[in-house]
């Protein structure tokens, strides 16, 4: 879904689903819903991208296939620099988690991150959940409810615990909530409404979206299913088939959890030096050490022919060679630079004859905490390449103190009086 661009974006996240009508039933109108919320909150026009979730993302889930990390990537080249996540997960299990962490690996690019809590996580959630329950299935004569969520450890599966006990602070002790792995298991809710006289079991997927789980494991004929396992005790069962997606209550609680966002943080960065500051000389062990050099022309080759001189492997990336490149680069990338290129390194130099894109590098190497050294930019670089002075026991560098006009002809003249005397 685009919309116009501007600094602010909304990343909403499913768990991941190839079924055309299981979103359409279930997912869409609720990404929908927390789309529409987000836009009644602000007055920017805001790009939008929607993802799928850690191990259940695959091919064709989501509208264009995207993971968490790679989703957030496209909405900074659209040039969002606060965003909010709003995944669409029920409880605090293993997918949310590897939402979690895919978020804090690219939390660093942008200016704020927001991550939207799960549907079900905190008392006031579970009251407004079972609420709607109590609504949607009202307590019948020898009949129970039993909604069976995906089971969780930790957190998550205190969630279930908590709509439980709202459930029965209602009055609704003919409701149960199983798991499908960990505990309540079926064999034990069915022993729990035997002993209260239950004939008739509603069976409600306690999931976002009546997928492949709800369809198989919950509803489905095959032995192990809570349907079978259920009717083989000798209740009669109901199928409820919908997902929560498709209940209004679930998508209205979801859009109140856009205000109950929290700002992700990424650690404490140390301060960028700001332009005309004096350049501190620091010298590191390169050895081993991936450094990346984009841009393939004079300057950039010389830069990464000096890095290779001090042990680095370098990764050079340009469209075209000079034969220098080829012999010092451990790595060629025959291409124009994309994001991400520099992940893993330990410095990087911008060193093409295009403003936006060592621009670009220089300011994703800043937010990542990666040195980076502009070219054509002195203001955007968090180190300065050196005019090497190298001896046989000696080695020195040489920059101006400051970004003057006459900065580079100083350097060199300082540069070669070093390299006389060096022994």
């Amino acid at each position: 879904m685009e919309r116009p661009e501007g600094h602010r974006g909304l990343l909403v996240v499913e768990s991941g689903y190839a079924d055309s009508h299981v979103r359409a039933t279930y997912v869409e109108p609720l990404e929908r819903e927390l789309i529409d919320a987000f836009y009644r909150d602000t007055t920017d026009a805001v790009p939008v991208r929607i993802a799928s979730a850690g191990t259940h993302a695959h091919a064709g889930a989501g509208p264009a296939g995207l993971d968490v990390a790679a989703a957030l990537e496209e909405l900074w080249a659209a040039g969002v620099r606060d965003v909010t996540v709003a995944p669409t997960h029920l409880i605090d299990g293993a997918s949310y988690e590897g939402v979690r962490r895919a978020v804090r690996t690219k939390v660093r690019l942008f200016d704020a991150v927001r991550l939207m809590p799960p549907l079900l996580s905190s008392a006031s959630d579970a009251a407004a959940l079972a609420r709607a329950v109590d609504s949607r299935y009202p307590r019948r004569e020898r009949e129970a409810v039993v909604l069976v969520g995906h089971g969780s450890d930790g957190a998550g599966q205190l969630a279930y615990l908590a709509l439980g006990y709202e459930l029965h602070a209602r009055g609704r002790s003919d409701a149960a909530i199983g798991v499908l792995r960990g505990d309540p298991s079926c064999s034990a809710v069915a022993a729990e409404l035997a002993t209260a006289g239950v004939e008739t079991v509603t069976l409600v997927p306690l999931m976002v979206a009546a997928g492949r789980h709800a369809r198989r494991d919950v509803l489905g004929t095959e032995c192990e299913s809570w349907a079978s396992c259920l009717k083989a005790a000798g209740f009669t069962v109901r199928a409820a088939a919908d997902g929560l997606g498709a209940w209004p209550e679930v998508r209205a609680l979801a859009c109140e959890h856009l205000d109950r966002s929290v700002q992700v943080v990424a650690g404490e960065d140390g301060p960028v030096s700001p332009c005309g500051a004096s350049r501190f000389p620091l010298f590191v062990d390169l050895a081993g050490a991936r450094c990346l050099v984009v841009g393939g022309g004079e300057v950039g080759c010389r830069r990464a022919a000096a890095l290779a001189r001090f042990g680095a492997r370098v990764t050079l990336v340009d469209p075209a060679f000079r034969d220098e490149g080829r012999r010092v680069a451990a790595e060629l990338l025959a291409r124009p630079y994309r994001a991400g290129d520099e992940d893993g390194c330990a410095l990087a130099v911008a060193a093409t004859d295009d403003r936006a894109v060592n621009r670009m590098l220089g300011e994703r190497c800043r937010r990542l905490g990666i040195p980076v050294s502009v070219a054509d930019a002195p203001d955007e670089c968090t180190f300065f390449f050196p005019a090497l002075c190298e001896g046989t026991h000696a080695v020195a560098g040489v920059v101006s103190r400051d970004a003057t006009p006459d900065g580079h002809a100083l350097t060199a003249r300082v540069a070669a009086q070093i390299r006389a005397i060096l022994p």
